[in-house]
């Protein structure tokens, strides 16, 4: 029998039997060999403390902010801002995603290969480009907004010219097992393995941020805003509801796996955060684009500096359309600053004859005169305490009505003599004017408005005529929406929803500013100024129409005195007359030249949108009549 040799095992160089071995040999001497072991332990223990010391102590925080940019990251995302849409859903703002692409020169294997990638996408690098690759720079800015569709398409050829990478080395590798004996064709394998770049694109890289559009462009600008390059608004719609639009960032983490490979976990709290929110206007594209075309028609005929135009819902306050002349596009960079100002809700001026409404309804309301009682206009020339008041048209004695109807200035200065200063301030109160409206817009301001303590003698008198206080457009058609709704001064709200959240209530500022009688007797006036007065020029065919012209001097600040060439032309008038659906404001600010009167400047403007508005909101004319005599008309022309 064969006895095979057992392989004995080589003990460990460090180990307890290496460790008893050293302290039975000869070397030294039995106590100095165990002190020298025990010297060896101590110094390798104090070395490990001391290390220990200076990760947990020394380096700890710059150890801890390592790990933490390395292994763990905490980034914010913006949410996709709300859109905004008018009252039928159709979208006046929105956000869309766009990409910056950027190239890392560093990882760069293959220059050629990235110009005819981009190429394809009408992408080409410039001269600062070539400068920062050829510096090897990383995160190089190559072109800004590209479409998320352009960037889907560059990420499927980069993933269809991988997957040829990888599917021509599966080729090479099988070749080069087959070709094994035939070490010609293997070597030219090898030599074509070589040349392949694992991945060309791997420099390629993008970033996403959202950017605001206006499908519209220019349509309601001035209430839609705009938003600054952080995507935070800064004007209109965008401003106030800013924080219902963006909502809260979400918070992601990262996990860095290894140099190339990163997880994005999402937030634990990212179902707690405010998601962003769409808001729904109350204003009506249609009848926005109807009030801004006819407002620019008549803006370019009379060569005015600006306009506005107001339509308002009188029974619930909602605005319907709200422009303002000159516009801009909320996606262009504006420069001049004015151009942004809503003048709907921030122009103030003096009012004029549209003014004549609040002395007609404090008199009215008091019960100091009717509408048929007669006052003598002194035949269009006053004189009162020093000064002298006139008239436009020279009237003797006429009713209360015909005052309003002919806007005699001496007659709305004898009704306001009628009663005492304390009530006219009253009513002038009460209707709304020296007060914000508290509109969902920014910029609004209240106008002014004297206290009667420091009222003049003559005060009354310029006031009953729409001087001596400053209003803006807002604050006019609101107290006329109180005429025709029955005596109610509302809030004008522009905002229908946020989200979930419907705003469905009327908003009520102030009930019986008249009574309903009152308000009747007024609105039969209004009806009248049309019918027999200065506002002819605003006729509805089909519609009886009620509303006041106001041709108001411009105050110059520099002379100290009224201008005689400066004047604002407005009109503000309701449909159907005595059952008011919708309230209209028109001004024009500086006409040009000698038809500066608002019953040539605004009152047609006026006519024109209530036309369209009318027949869009289909309003049932209330004075068919004239519609049939109208076709007939047509019919015998041909």
């Amino acid at each position: 029998m064969i006895k095979l040799k057992k392989n004995k095992k080589k003990p460990p160089f460090f180990s307890l039997d290496t460790i008893k071995n050293f302290l039975n040999t000869n070397f030294l001497s039995s106590t100095a060999r165990k002190n020298l072991i025990l010297a060896l332990m101590t110094i390798f223990f104090i070395l490990i403390m001391l290390k220990l010391i200076n990760l947990q102590i020394f380096q700890h925080s710059k150890k801890e902010l390592f790990l933490q940019n390395t292994v763990y990251k905490e980034s914010e995302e913006q949410q996709q801002r709300g859109f905004i849409f008018d009252r039928n859903k159709n979208e006046l703002a929105m956000s869309i995603k766009i990409y910056t692409i950027y190239i890392d020169a560093k990882i760069m294997p293959d220059l050629k290969a990235i110009e005819n990638l981009l190429s394809k996408y009408d992408i080409t690098l410039s001269s600062a480009n070539y400068k920062a690759i050829e510096a090897k720079k990383r995160y190089i800015p190559i072109k800004h907004n590209i479409s998320e569709q352009t960037i889907l398409q560059i990420k499927k050829d980069i993933k269809e010219e991988r997957s040829r990478i990888k599917q021509l080395k599966n080729k090479l590798e099988k070749d080069i097992k087959t070709y094994k004996k035939d070490h010609e064709k293997k070597e030219q394998c090898l030599l074509e393995l070589e040349k392949i770049k694992d991945d060309k694109f791997k420099c390629i890289d993008w970033k996403s941020k959202y950017k605001r559009v206006y499908p519209e462009k220019t349509l309601a600008a001035h209430v839609i805003g705009k938003v600054n390059s952080e995507n935070i608004g800064t004007h209109g719609i965008e401003c106030t509801c800013n924080k219902q639009l963006n909502g809260e960032n979400i918070k992601r983490h990262k996990m860095v796996i290894n140099k190339y490979k990163n997880i994005l976990l999402g937030s634990p709290f990212e179902k707690d955060i405010n998601r962003s929110n769409d808001v729904v206007l109350t204003i009506d594209r249609q009848l926005q684009f109807i009030a801004e075309e006819e407002l620019e028609k008549g803006l370019k005929r009379t060569k005015s500096k600006r306009g506005v135009a107001i339509i308002q819902n009188p029974h619930n306050g909602e605005i319907l359309a709200m422009a303002s002349l000159p516009t801009y596009n909320p996606e262009d960079k504006v420069t001049n600053e004015d151009v942004l100002k809503n003048r709907a809700i921030c122009f103030f001026a003096e009012p004029g004859s549209t003014f004549k409404i609040v002395i007609l309804s404090t008199v009215l309301n008091e019960n100091v005169c009717k509408l048929t009682d007669k006052i003598y206009c002194e035949n269009g020339n006053f004189k009162i305490y020093g000064a002298t008041i006139h008239d436009h048209d020279k009237q003797k004695t006429i009713t209360v009505q015909q005052i309003l109807e002919q806007s005699s200035n001496v007659g709305t200065s004898k009704l306001a003599l009628k009663i005492d200063n304390q009530t006219f301030y009253k009513y002038i109160i009460n209707f709304g004017f020296y007060s914000k409206t508290g509109i969902e817009l920014t910029g609004e301001v209240r106008g002014t408005l004297y206290p009667t303590r420091i009222w003049s003698k003559i005060s009354p008198c310029s006031l009953s005529f729409g001087q001596e206080l400053y209003v803006t457009p807002i604050q006019t058609i609101g107290a006329y929406s109180a005429i025709a709704n029955g005596g109610t001064l509302l809030k004008p709200k522009i905002i229908k929803s946020i989200g979930d959240k419907e705003f469905t209530e009327t908003n009520i500022i102030r009930r019986n500013v008249v009574s309903e009688d009152t308000a009747y007797k007024v609105r039969q006036a209004l009806r009248g100024v049309i019918v027999n007065g200065t506002g002819k020029s605003a006729k509805v065919p089909g519609y009886s129409v009620g509303g006041k012209t106001g041709t108001a001097q411009k105050f110059d600040q520099d002379l100290k005195k009224y201008s005689k060439k400066n004047y604002m032309a407005s009109f503000c008038g309701m449909l159907p007359a005595m059952n008011p659906e919708i309230v209209i404001l028109v001004i024009y600010d500086e006409p040009y030249g000698d038809e500066y009167y608002a019953s040539t400047v605004a009152a047609p403007v006026f006519s024109k949108i209530a036309q369209r508005a009318a027949e869009y909101l289909n309003i049932q004319p209330d004075k068919p009549e004239e519609l049939v005599e109208k076709k007939t008309q047509k019919g015998k022309k041909k």
